[in-house]
């Protein structure tokens, strides 16, 4: 039988029909089905497929037709529908579970981006700065000497009594 079909597809009947409805549908699939039906000229796979399909239509009505397999038959069938939507259902929980998660790992990617984009201009600001002072302070100093020459020559001795006792 293929995947997803039931006996009553199997047969083309709905699931109410009757017991005289289920032996019409067998009648009707199994001179439709049987496999001597076949020209002489089909091949082993052709057979096979034909008896396959021909007994899935036989299992169909000897489940149906009996009124205690058909209850079991239709228990079995309803159990694995609310399995599936137990399953549908903790699944779809899951992707929703998942694509939370991802939305605030993307937030929290993107907070931590914007953290590291400000303290990079926090950063390049603090250089600016310290090179503006950096250039005040060389202003005054020559400012300084210009006004005093004395303190451009008392650095120089500084500068090599530093170097002297360094060496």
């Amino acid at each position: 039988m293929a995947v997803g079909l039931t006996l009553y597809d199997v047969l083309g009947i709905p699931k109410d029909a009757t017991t005289d409805d289920v032996r019409k549908a067998y009648k009707t699939k199994a001179l439709e089905t049987h496999p001597d039906k076949l020209e002489l000229t089909a091949s082993d796979r052709e057979r096979r497929a034909a008896e396959g399909k021909f007994r899935n239509v036989c299992d169909a009505f000897q489940v149906l037709s009996d009124p205690t397999k058909r209850k079991a038959y239709d228990d079995r069938i309803q159990r694995a529908q609310m399995n599936k939507k137990a399953w549908d259902d903790e699944r779809e929980k899951r992707t929703r579970e998942r694509e939370e998660w991802a939305r605030q790992a993307k937030e929290r990617s993107e907070a931590r981006m914007k953290e590291r984009a400000q303290l990079y201009e926090n950063i390049r600001k603090v250089k600016e700065e310290k090179e503006m002072y950096a250039k005040m302070v060389e202003q005054f100093y020559q400012e300084l000497r210009d006004r005093n020459p004395e303190w451009e020559i008392r650095r120089q001795e500084v500068l090599k009594v530093k170097s002297h006792f360094f060496m």
